[in-house]
């Protein structure tokens, strides 16, 4: 069989409402220290500044301890329906508060809502003391699991963000590429995470305790359901946010993340545009389906002669409302039976705009058998003197 290229056009409609507005740009870079823009499943990255240099994350670091937790309940250790018997060190704890005390008992769910709805660090103390038996353990943990998930830019040096002095090394550090990989991988494992962050208060009856999410776009921007703020003197004003986007044929979730803002305006602002901008000018769409055959093929020794010709996995992206897409099928100098169902026959290449983004394997659905030699004298003759 002779290398066929066969292009493969494809259409995308974006329905847009009508009372849209459409960013053709935007420029977020002012005044803060990085920012990015992505898509939770396919790890797409549709705006970035900054994104490499390694920054003070101040209490963004409670994902890290979050995930932490997390791991140890999946694994029995632990469970969140432990009473916890609050430490002095924990109840002593500087900067944002819970307001928990030296020798009372909480449980471990409670707490979780205490660090990440409130941003306590006295309980991001008590939930690591729980966790690793000690802070420092814990802190250990902390960086193992960093280096495990190729967070190679984390630096932690406690379970909460507060700087312990105004040198470098008195801060937890990250890069927000880094911190994208963090969000993506807890989002994917513990997605129940987003019924805490969506809650606008916290109402503790027992404690008589009532107080405002410090994650001010929830009541900012309709369908935000997380995720962390952050602040320190060195880090700014941090946050890193999320909301589904849904309708339309539409099922995606977007992360924001913005750090380093100088005032509460600018981050509230920034993270708006970046997810306006997102939901605006942006659909996920799947360019290729692995139930579908994307083409069919003439292998002239096969029984069959005509073949379906399917994608080996699937393929979602991400893709702009003017990006121009085009499926390029190449097959192999040689195709011939017999071939079993999986076999490679080609390669698959997705463009966008004339920007070769995917290859995927081409493959046979099924088991193709070669043609007896009277099937083969047969085409071969009908091929001589035509039908």
């Amino acid at each position: 069989m002779r290398r066929i290229r066969k292009i493969l056009s494809l259409c995308l409609i974006v329905i847009m409402l009508s009372n849209t507005v459409i960013f053709g740009e935007i420029n977020v870079n002012n005044n803060i220290k990085g920012a990015l823009l992505g898509d939770l499943e396919t790890g797409e990255i549709l705006y970035e500044y900054n994104i490499d240099e390694q920054l003070a994350m101040a209490s963004i670091t409670k994902l890290m301890t979050y995930l932490l937790m997390m791991e140890a309940v999946e694994e029995e250790k632990i469970s969140l329906n432990d009473d916890v018997v609050i430490s002095g060190h924990a109840a002593s704890t500087e900067g944002s508060s819970f307001g928990i005390l030296s020798g009372e008992t909480l449980s471990l769910d409670t707490l979780v809502k205490g660090m990440l709805i409130v941003s306590g660090n006295d309980c991001a103390t008590a939930i690591a003391e729980h966790v690793g038996g000690t802070v420092d353990n814990f802190v250990n943990m902390m960086n193992e699991k960093a280096s495990e998930l190729g967070l190679l830019s984390a630096s932690f040096i406690n379970p909460h963000g507060l700087p312990i002095n105004d040198a470098e090394t008195g801060q937890n550090h990250m890069s927000i590429s880094d911190i994208y990989k963090l969000v993506r991988h807890i989002l994917t494992n513990y997605p129940k995470l987003l019924e805490i962050t969506k809650q606008q208060e916290l109402i503790i009856e027992e404690r008589n305790y009532q107080k405002e999410a410090t994650n001010p776009l929830l009541t900012v921007l309709e369908g935000v359901d997380g995720l962390k703020t952050g602040y320190t003197d060195k880090a700014g004003l941090c946050l890193v946010s999320t909301l589904p986007v849904t309708g339309n044929g539409q099922d995606y979730r977007l992360i924001a993340i913005i750090m380093g803002a100088q005032t509460h305006e600018e981050r509230i602002n920034k993270s708006t545009e970046l997810l306006k901008y997102g939901m605006n000018n942006y659909s996920q769409q799947k360019l290729v389906d692995m139930s579908q055959p994307i083409d069919k093929v003439y292998i002239s020794n096969s029984k069959k002669g005509k073949i379906d010709v399917f994608p080996a996995t699937d393929l979602n992206k991400m893709v702009g409302n003017e990006d121009i897409v085009k499926i390029e099928v190449t097959y192999n100098d040689t195709v011939n039976a017999p071939l079993i169902k999986g076999d490679k026959i080609g390669t698959i290449s997705v463009y966008i705009n004339e920007e070769e983004t995917k290859q995927i394997d081409a493959v046979v659905g099924e088991d193709v058998k070669k043609a007896n030699i009277f099937i083969r004298i047969y085409r071969f003759l009908l091929n001589i003197f035509g039908n």
